[in-house]
Order: structure tokens, then sequence, then C-alpha cells
């Protein structure tokens, strides 16, 4: 009956998507037929699977013969073999089933969560999708992420208390819904929202007629499930910094790190990062950026201000360090990887070296030509604060890198050539 229901309407739904899109009806025609499209995908899937389960339980029965006469023996252990080939998951010890919830990944995970009610709140538990959210997105994701993921969901609340109408999304309800099938598809079917997961925007034509609706009830703020479901479809950009900014052929950033904000993207497994303003130049944007490029603030002191440098007095040759520049003072600044030099009296053998001592630290950028004004620079080890000028910058505060992993990060995006 289905499959005639679905043939019969599938010309219907053709005409509706193909049609144009250029006024407020025909694009809410198509958004309705693309959201029937998605139900009836998933009630015909759901058809199959209960028909093919109901014919192989009739071909089981039917092949089975029954004895006429049943050992006492038998009789004890046909109860006990029935519990084991139907034994229900939630009867599970909670170690248990704890541990086989772990073990599923976030789509499966997902769509457990449609079983049952109990099931439903076991498996939006932070503790489950923190690891998720750990495995996947931990080296990206910092403290101002989350910070900014918590201001978006309580400006969310009070636009929903404040007023009938939703905040605009980047994306309509339909987009919304389509991106939430691809990777989590159980969700549809059994209408299953993450707690603390927003309702998708409605299109620019349904709200232009805005109904007087009761608010849902306040999600919390420290839910891990609807984050990690928001950061998979890209409905949330988040703080973080890329390596090497606007890397198509653009070499005055090689060796930086830069502040952005990243959306993802599932289709391609890469982001955009848009990036502040530079100056009067309005901010760009970088598409196709692969995860290797993005890293997690390392510090939390914002890309205009000045980073207290308390590693200077231990700086020595040979250490690895990333220092704050800017172009000029209306610029943001940008992290660049250097190393410590020698001073020009030392020889560099380090039985001798005293360069330590002195209270002049030697900045090298190596992947510059000995003789470019952008090779070397030097600061104080007591009294550094932001030096420079118009022409050649200026050189804000200095982190010293602490790891072989930030070193080894550094060290990948060393250019083949080396720059002038």
């Amino acid at each position: 009956m289905l499959p005639l229901l679905l043939i019969s309407t599938l010309p219907a739904f053709t005409l509706l998507l193909v049609a144009p899109a250029t006024k407020a009806c025909c694009k809410l025609a198509r958004e309705l037929a693309l959201l029937a499209l998605l139900l009836a995908t998933e009630l015909l899937r759901h058809a199959t699977a209960v028909g093919t389960k109901e014919r192989e339980r009739g071909a089981r029965m039917s092949s089975k013969p029954r004895p006429a006469l049943v050992a006492p023996e038998a009789e004890a252990e046909t109860p006990a073999a029935a519990a084991a080939a139907g034994f229900p998951l939630l009867d599970l010890p909670e170690l248990a089933l704890d541990r086989v919830l772990e073990e599923l990944s976030p789509a499966s995970l997902a769509a457990m969560a449609c079983v049952c009610a109990p099931l439903r709140d076991r498996c939006s538990a932070d503790a489950l999708w923190e690891r998720h959210l750990r495995l996947k997105w931990g080296h990206v994701l910092g403290a101002a992420a989350r910070k900014e993921w918590e201001a978006e969901l309580l400006g969310g609340r009070g636009a929903a208390r404040g007023s009938a109408t939703r905040p605009t999304r980047r994306r309509s309800w339909v987009d919304s819904l389509a991106c939430a099938c691809r990777p989590f598809s159980s969700w549809i079917g059994c209408r299953w929202l993450l707690k603390g997961d927003h309702a998708p925007a409605p299109s620019s034509a349904v709200a232009a007629e805005p109904t007087p609706t009761t608010a849902p009830a306040a999600p919390p703020t420290d839910t891990v499930a609807a984050w990690y479901r928001a950061l998979e479809c890209g409905e949330f950009s988040f703080p973080a910094q890329v390596y090497n900014r606007e890397q198509d052929g653009h070499v005055g950033f090689v060796l930086s790190c830069y502040d952005a904000h990243l959306r993802y993207h599932r289709r391609t497994d890469t982001f955009t990062a848009r990036y502040p303003p530079l100056g009067r130049k309005p901010g760009k944007e970088e598409d196709g950026v692969q995860w290797n490029r993005v890293r997690a603030p390392p510090v939390s002191t914002p890309a205009q201000d000045l980073h207290a440098s308390d590693c200077l007095e231990e700086l020595r040759p040979g250490d690895h360090f990333e220092i704050q520049w800017r172009k000029n003072k209306d610029f943001p600044y940008g992290w660049w990887y250097g190393v410590v030099g020698h001073q020009e009296s030392c020889n560099g053998n380090e039985h001798m070296c005293r360069c330590h001592q002195d209270d002049m630290v030697v900045l090298e950028f190596q992947h510059y030509a000995p003789g470019s004004r952008w090779r070397q620079t030097t600061v104080s080890r007591k009294d550094h604060r932001e030096k420079g000028d118009e022409t050649d910058g200026f050189y804000g505060g200095i982190r010293k890198l602490q790891t072989k992993d930030e070193i080894s990060t550094w060290r990948r995006f060393w250019p083949v050539d080396v720059l002038n």
C-alpha cells in the first residue's frame, strides 16, 4: 500500500521540486515537498524493515517442527533459551548497559535514543557525548568556543521568551532537517530532539505570518549532545585559529596562525573560516580549510590585546616560540613561529654560550633568507612590551612552545623555498 502511495504522489513532488523559487509560495511548496519526501523515505524504510522481520519470523516458525513430547530437561531449558533469545536491553545491569552505549558511534547513539524514553535519557547523557566531542572536536574547541555556545543558547532562550518569532538562522528549517537526516536519520523518524537543541527556524515565508505559540522549556546550557549536533550540521560557528591563513598562493602568512570563526561542512569534511577585518579592509572568508590547519587558541588573550609574556627569563638559544605580530595598530595580532638565536658575539658553542644571561633575546625566523628584514629581531628580557613601527610591524607577547607536538605541528607548515 505504501509503495503504491509513493509511486502515485512522486510526480507531484517532482513538479514541486523543479518549480521556480522566485516567489515565496513556490519556495514554501518546494520545502514542503522535500519534507514530504524525507518523511516518506523514512516510512518506506521502516515498513520494509518490519515486513522483512515478519517474513523471517514466519519462515522460522513454519520450518521448525514441534515435538510431540518434551523431556523434563528440555522443558527446563526452553524458557531459558527463549529468554536469552529475546533478552531486553534495559534488563542489563547498569554497568553493562553503559558499556554497550559507550561503544556506539554518534549516529548509532542518536538512533538508540529513539527507541524509548528510558533509552532517550540514557543516550543523551553528557558523559557519553563528551567522549565523542573530545575525540573529534577536542583539538579545535577551546574555552572560548564553549562560552560562545552557552551565550547562543541563552540568547535563543531570551528571544523565545520575548517574542513568538525565532532569531534568523542561516538556513531554512528544511535544510536543517535534511542536514540532520544524513548523519542522524533516526532523528526524523522518531522526532527526537536532543536536550538543549533548538527547533529549526522557519523559512522566511512562514515567518512572515507569526502565530502565538507557547515557548518551549528552556534547554540546559551544558548539553553536550546538542552542541555536538550543532557542530556537525554547521549550525554553530566557533572561534579557533587557522595556520597559514589565505593559503592559496599568499606567502605573506606562512608560519603564522590567526584567529577566525569556523563553520563545519559535513559533505566536504572541511571548514569555512571567517577572519576579522584588517584595519579598514573588510574581513575575508576562506573555504576548504582542512582539519590539520585548525587549532584551539592556546591562550585566552583576544586578538586585539597584548599577551603577557611570562617566559622571557627562561628563553635560551634553540627554544621554539610563537610571538604576536601585526602590521599596524589597527590590525589584530597573529601568532608567528620562530626559534631563539644566539647573540652576534656568541660563536654558538653550547658549552661557552652565555646568551641566556643577556638582557636582550634574539628571535629568529629561519624560514626567511639571511639578510631579510624579517629574519631577526631582538626584545628586552626584563621589560618587553610591544615594539616596532609602521614599516616593520609591531611585535607583541611571546609564548614558549612546551611540547614536541606543538613544535612538530608548526614544522609541518615549513615552506619549500626560503622566503625573502
